[in-house]
């Protein structure tokens, strides 16, 4: 398992580091659409396997959803008439099409859910790399939640003795959440000589600790998830590591807390560049 993950890592780090800074913005753009595809397809066929009218009504809604966020460099518009037209879309779909209400109802908000979770959260790594200095930015929650995912499964395969929350996800450990939120808190150390030599030591630790305990609920969340539909692994298309849904559920909550952050503080045009 161990050799399988450095594998698909070493092979994947050097491609997602040239197309976070060297890739142009469609480029980019177009990636972040495959992922989110991807995912999308995941989650409904977790979700959803045996609804396979949920599932259209999942992928328009998706997709809908996809196009709004990606149509502006923020969110406009276009993603706000996506939102709106979710919620009747789905509702339009328990009531012209299921004669179970209640289990209809039910697959609905597995639609939302998963509409909502993928096709809002994913495109945040779009609008991050679109503002000044975003590809740092996006590095930054890269390498902090590898770097919290890297020292938690060694803490916790080395140290690990107390459960975390084993209803949920029966192999995390309370020593393992520890080793995260350290090895986050390093390799932002690291990010910060590198990346943002002009920015603040303890903002930098800050925002890297506050997105260890969101990336740990991201990937809580996640397990909740397969635990409810009967999944080990929500795909796998990555050796060693699952499927796309298993790689990004620590990182879309830090990815939309980063850019909010940086929205609000105006903290983007402040970086001088190394």
């Amino acid at each position: 398992m161990l050799r399988a993950r450095l594998a698909t890592a070493a092979v994947a780090i050097p491609l997602l580091l040239a197309l976070v800074f060297l890739a142009p913005g469609w480029v980019w753009g177009a990636v972040v659409v495959l992922i989110s595809l991807v995912a999308l397809a995941e989650y409904l066929g977790l979700a959803l396997r045996d609804q396979r009218g949920a599932r259209i009504v999942g992928w328009i809604g998706g997709v809908a959803m996809l196009a709004g966020a990606m149509s502006a460099p923020r969110p406009g518009i276009w993603l706000a008439a996506a939102a709106a037209a979710l919620l009747p879309l789905v509702l339009s779909y328990v009531v012209l099409t299921r004669n179970d209400l209640d289990r209809g109802l039910t697959d609905a908000g597995l639609v939302v859910i998963g509409v909502l979770y993928i096709g809002l959260l994913l495109p945040h790594f779009y609008w991050l790399r679109e503002i000044p200095d975003g590809s740092r930015w996006v590095t930054f929650v890269i390498a902090i939640t590898m770097a919290g995912d890297t020292g938690g499964y060694f803490v916790g395969h080395a140290f690990g003795r107390h459960k975390l929350i084993p209803r949920v996800s029966p192999g995390k450990t309370v020593e393992g959440a520890i080793g995260i939120v350290a090895a986050s808190l390093l390799g932002a150390a690291i990010a910060k000589m590198i990346l943002f030599p002009g920015h603040a030591w303890g903002e930098v630790l800050t925002l890297a600790g506050v997105m260890a305990v969101l990336g740990q609920l991201g990937d809580l969340g996640e397990s909740v998830m397969k635990r409810s539909f009967g999944a080990k692994e929500s795909g796998a298309i990555f050796p060693g590591h699952g499927g796309v849904l298993d790689r990004i559920d620590s990182l879309l909550f830090p990815v939309a807390l980063v850019y909010y952050y940086l929205i609000a503080t105006g903290s983007a045009a402040s970086i001088v560049p190394c």
